[in-house]
């Protein structure tokens, strides 16, 4: 069981954070967390035995020496401090959050993630106990900070958790019409949007290392697919992928090449898949330019959040279930956050992906996502045209959530 000792200075957050774990209990997406007031004066988080310090002040109340600490600071930016000031300060300082940072038309939390600043955008700032007691439960909830962050802004009351696009804050995405607004200097320009993907042909959508693959998928009748070769030193590289969209047009399949996106550009691919690392690198106005679909991973509120604001052809979801076939960025995400993460999407065709099997298949599908990404599922399948044929029996049977959206919801 997690556990939350609030320092005695936070005790008056009890009775909102129980709040916040009650509207979590009507979603499942709580866990076990013992609270209790910690007579040491220091806010803690114990997960699978390891510790983790918070503390809670104003960034006047801050000294080098208190920064210089393990902790986590929460702290309220000052009035005066301007935007530029709070990213230098976080760069200084890797384990500290600013709130409430005054910029032209809102306000912004800002905070370090991979020697890059991050930032929230919102014109709410709400109460400052509201924000903490939402914090520190998606925190024991296991959220990672960038989502108990984007959580704890919501605009909603602590008896609601929030599953409205409406109700969330803006990641601040570097490029964008709101970063140069804020002072954000970057060469990254995004399109409006991608091409859209026929949503027709999703369904199960096999992940694949081989062209070999890809052909035996094809004439299996797959329409969707992906080419995920992890070794940019391949020397068989370019010719695989080159061969592998030869073949997607020949079938006319939707085949999207993993990572490699000068290459799809180069053949002419029907799309992309790209990480959340892939943002800053990769030609965005090149890949639309060509006419390339592009689908996007990601793992949480913040990233999905963040990524929606480019209009991709398909956002991914994952991983739900625990995978072998890559290292992971986060822990699994479970049903209950999968079926939340569908709603916040819902305007947008939605990939389901990691560790979905035959036995899993139907309580994922019953999610009302789009498409059922597998790997192992059907590569090391006895016998794979068995496989594929069983997943489709259960998608063609299963009904699904219904989520009011746009023209691309696949539960309408």
């Amino acid at each position: 069981m997690n556990a939350l000792h609030l320092s005695s200075e936070q005790s008056s957050l009890l009775s909102q954070i129980e709040l916040c774990i009650n509207a979590a209990k009507q979603l499942q997406l709580d866990r076990p967390v013992e609270l209790s007031t910690d007579l040491t004066g220091q806010t803690q988080l114990w997960i699978d035995d390891c510790n983790q310090q918070f503390d809670f002040k104003s960034f006047s109340e801050l000294c080098d020496a208190d920064l210089l600490t393990t902790a986590i600071h929460i702290a309220v930016a000052p009035s005066d401090m301007t935007v530029l000031e709070a990213q230098e300060s976080v760069a200084q300082y890797s384990n500290l959050v600013l709130l409430n940072v005054q910029a032209d038309s809102g306000f912004l939390d800002i905070w370090q993630f991979d020697s890059n600043s991050r930032a929230l955008f919102y014109t709410h700032v709400g109460e400052l106990d509201s924000h903490h007691a939402m914090l520190l439960t998606a925190l024991a909830f296991e959220f990672p900070l960038e989502d108990a962050l984007t959580l704890a802004r919501a605009n909603v009351s602590r008896e609601t958790w929030p599953t409205e696009k409406s109700d969330f804050p803006t990641p601040i995405l570097p490029g964008t019409r709101l970063a140069q607004s804020l002072g954000w200097q970057s060469d990254i320009t995004y399109p409006e949007k991608f091409s859209t993907t026929d949503e027709s042909k999703l369904g199960l959508y096999p992940v694949v290392d081989s062209v070999e693959w890809i052909e035996k998928l094809l004439v299996m009748g797959i329409t969707t697919l992906q080419l995920r070769i992890k070794d940019p030193e391949n020397p068989n590289l370019e010719r695989e992928i080159e061969r592998s969209i030869q073949l997607g047009h020949r079938y006319k399949a939707q085949l999207y090449i993993n990572d490699y996106w000068q290459l799809a550009i180069k053949y002419g691919a029907y799309g992309v898949h790209l990480g959340q690392e892939d943002l800053e690198i990769a030609d965005m106005q090149a890949i639309s330019s060509a006419g390339l679909r592009l689908g996007l991973s990601t793992h949480g509120y913040y990233e999905i959040l963040r990524i929606s604001q480019l209009n991709p052809s398909y956002i991914a979801l994952g991983h739900i279930f625990p995978t072998t076939t890559k290292e992971m960025p986060s822990k699994p995400q479970g049903l209950s956050r999968l079926t939340c993460y569908r709603q916040l999407t819902r305007d947008f065709p939605t990939v389901a992906i990691g560790g979905i099997n035959l036995s899993r298949a139907e309580v994922v599908w019953k999610t009302g996502v789009s498409s059922l990404a597998v790997v192992r599922a059907v590569t090391e399948a006895e016998n794979p045209h068995k496989a594929i044929q069983q997943f489709k029996q259960i998608m063609n049977q299963t009904p699904q959530l219904a989520f009011r959206g746009g023209s691309n919801d696949a539960a309408d």
